[in-house]
């Protein structure tokens, strides 16, 4: 039995700059934008889990500090399996909404795309030609997410780096596109026309001697501001 959660798993993501003033407002306060505003886009496809799912996600991971140190965001996921999608709200503190999500390689090139509710939210479309010998981690990352509800209050939730082991990694260029749907505005983001892409093999996601993901620790309370602001945004 594999000790990750994840195995064989292909990742297209690409970072890419975007609007400061819109990443800033997707921020909880104890977070702040790391310069120049940067996130990084995925579109994945999960063919092996240890919990039974097979399914594909995509995600928006804003590049943020916090008094700890750097730490990832994800303001916006969406996933195309109903387990997966409880299972990483309630755990994790995912935002994950469902949506049509297809990732397709083919000679050299890759595209990822995102549809929900008749809009295509996303458009990744890379060349592919490097093969990177030393990548730089993945999801092996630290995390900053929100988790909670409406009566119990939202809170910030401290997900350390996800243990990861790279098959392979090819990297190029990627042309971007976010469109904008009115639950879902992710062209308000403002991404550039172009960005760096890796396409990654791997697994990812140590279990504990339990076989359950390690715990994580919860930094505070996110300001009512924010709650007021975000709640029901994330949860259409």
């Amino acid at each position: 039995m594999s000790s990750y959660l994840w195995t064989n798993a292909k990742v297209l993501a690409v970072e890419v700059a975007v609007s400061r003033d819109a990443v800033q407002a997707l921020l909880p306060a104890a977070l702040s934008i790391v310069e120049p505003a940067t996130v990084t886009l995925f579109v994945a496809d999960y063919p092996e889990t240890a919990f039974g799912s097979v399914y594909r996600e995509a995600a928006v991971l804003v590049h943020a500090a916090d008094a700890l140190g750097p730490a990832l965001h994800c303001p916006w996921m969406v996933v195309d399996e109903d387990t997966a999608l409880i299972l990483g709200r309630e755990m994790l503190g995912f935002p994950k909404k469902m949506a049509e999500i297809v990732l397709e390689e083919h000679e050299g090139r890759a595209v990822g795309t995102v549809r929900r509710r008749g809009t295509e939210l996303m458009r990744l479309e890379a060349a592919l030609g490097e093969i990177d010998a030393r990548p730089a981690p993945l999801f092996g990352r630290r995390m900053v997410n929100v988790i909670g509800t409406l009566p119990t209050g939202m809170k910030l939730i401290d997900l350390p780096p996800a243990a990861e082991h790279i098959h392979s990694v090819r990297s190029g260029e990627a042309k971007v596109a976010l469109a904008s749907s009115e639950r879902d505005p992710l062209g308000a983001l403002q991404p550039a026309a172009a960005g760096r892409a890796r396409l990654v093999h791997l697994d990812f996601g140590a279990m504990d001697a339990s076989g359950s993901p390690a715990k994580s620790p919860i930094l505070g309370d996110v300001d009512a501001a924010w709650t007021a602001r975000h709640f029901l945004f994330r949860s259409r």
